[in-house]
């Protein structure tokens, strides 16, 4: 017994060892793992929601699980269970890096919510479940002609998610953080009771809901402001040659009103392009050239976008509004740089297999858990910072001085407080904050 529990042992180690020398020497060989995986991934689940279609669960109406959720939150409560609640989620689908380890010592609540309720186009708005992804919803917004004001990229990203932990995107400048896009919370509270939110009802836990990350309560809706759909994004490319000029040109664009969207990425401390859109109709097609850039052969946006550095003088181009939407999503950003090179953005690849990206971002958080050494873990930052304009250069020149990790990832926002809800928020209101990204 002994002696098969050491070669057990030993066989794990040398599994390991080979895992770390793939991911150390040749990540590059990991995509023809993670790939089919993915795809068996989505393919099963996709399987599983017809079935749970046909049994009937995800056809049950919103009130219904809604007393499903209530009566898992009081049947805590009759057992005298101290835990504290989380949702039943798995770690595992979270959009982080962190392993989430807490939720093993709570109380978990299934909260099988992953459907559009009422979309209420008169009134533009869209009430939701907490679970549906960004991805999900916004296909659906499109198919009847509207899309969300704030739409944050990466398709996996829950509506709870966002509410919970926060949401950006370069439209954020004009519209703001995606808490401001919501209208109407509905929580189940810890004694099961159900109540819902607004900026005029339950104010004070309106405001306090965002960023909570379900402290407050469990996320059962969410209403959501919707606007008509425009099938363009006119994309302007200005690049700068010193962090100087770019933030000069930041300021320049960051009031127009007439700019839907603000974008920038920073390559180098001297070399960034900043993007500014505005959301056309078909009827400008003809005057720009159009780039399809979420086509399965084009090449990761981030390189795209770096090649307007050597030609040192502004560029506009149409791109397909979808497209737009999704434009990090095949890389991750530039995450997938980091794990197998620039193997996937090669030609060859992209027009061969390019279809299949990206991998399920679980699995290389569980790749990057199971095998990487903690040194290298320690080593590899994957958070946005927020500064306020003022303070970007000194935010920039930190960020260069402490870890020199490029691209950054440059995103404003507003905070679009109404004036009797300002005494409950830390932020004032006409403070323009920058996030910045650090993936790498």
């Amino acid at each position: 017994m002994d002696k098969a529990k050491k070669s057990n042992k030993k066989d794990r180690s040398s599994f390991e060892k080979l895992c770390l020398f793939i991911l150390n020497e040749h990540s590059w060989c990991l995509i023809f793992i993670l790939v089919p995986i993915s795809l068996g991934y989505d393919l099963f689940f996709k399987f599983l929601k017809l079935i749970n279609s046909i049994i009937g669960y995800s056809n049950a109406s919103h009130e219904e699980k809604l007393k499903d959720v209530q009566r898992q939150v009081r049947h805590r409560l009759d057992t005298g269970d101290k835990r504290p609640m989380c949702t039943a989620r798995p770690g595992y689908k979270s959009i982080t890096l962190q392993q989430i380890t807490y939720k093993e010592t709570c109380y978990k609540i299934n909260i099988n919510m992953s459907n559009v309720i009422d979309l209420d186009t008169k009134n533009q708005r869209v009430l939701v479940e907490p679970m549906i992804d960004i991805g999900t919803l916004n296909d659906y917004l499109i198919s009847q002609g509207w899309t969300l004001p704030v739409v944050p990229e990466l398709d996996e990203l829950t509506i709870g998610g966002l509410v919970m932990g926060g949401g950006i995107e370069t439209t954020s400048n004009k519209y703001g953080l995606f808490q401001y896009i919501c209208t109407m919370y509905e929580l189940v509270l810890p004694d099961g009771s159900v109540l819902k939110c607004t900026e005029n009802q339950n104010e004070e836990l309106f405001c306090a809901t965002p960023f909570c990350y379900g402290t407050l309560g469990l996320l059962t809706a969410v209403e959501l402001k919707i606007i008509p759909y425009k099938p363009y994004l006119k994309l302007t490319y200005i690049p700068t040659g010193s962090i100087k000029e770019f933030i000069h040109e930041f300021e320049k664009i960051v009031n127009d009103e007439t700019i839907d969207s603000i974008e920038g990425i920073v390559y180098s401390f001297d070399k960034a392009i900043l993007m500014k859109g505005e959301f056309v109709d078909e009827s400008v097609r003809s005057s720009y050239p159009v780039n399809s850039i979420g086509r399965w052969y084009k090449e990761w946006f981030y390189t795209h976008v770096e090649k307007f550095l050597k030609k040192d003088k502004e560029y506009t181009e149409l791109i397909p509004t979808r497209h737009f939407f999704h434009r990090h999503n095949k890389s991750w950003f530039w995450l997938l740089k980091d794990i197998f090179t620039n193997f996937c953005n090669h030609p060859i690849f992209r027009y061969t297999l390019g279809w299949t990206l990206p991998p399920k971002f679980s699995f290389l958080k569980f790749l990057r858990h199971r095998f990487v050494p903690p040194g290298e873990i320690d080593n590899f930052i994957c958070q946005d910072f927020g500064f306020e304009l003022d303070n970007l250069e000194d935010a920039l020149r930190f960020v260069d001085e402490q870890c020199k990790v490029y691209p950054l990832w440059i995103c404003p926002t507003r905070h679009l407080i109404p004036k009797h809800l300002e005494d409950y928020s830390q932020f004032h209101k006409d403070t323009i904050h920058i996030d910045v990204g650090i993936y790498g």
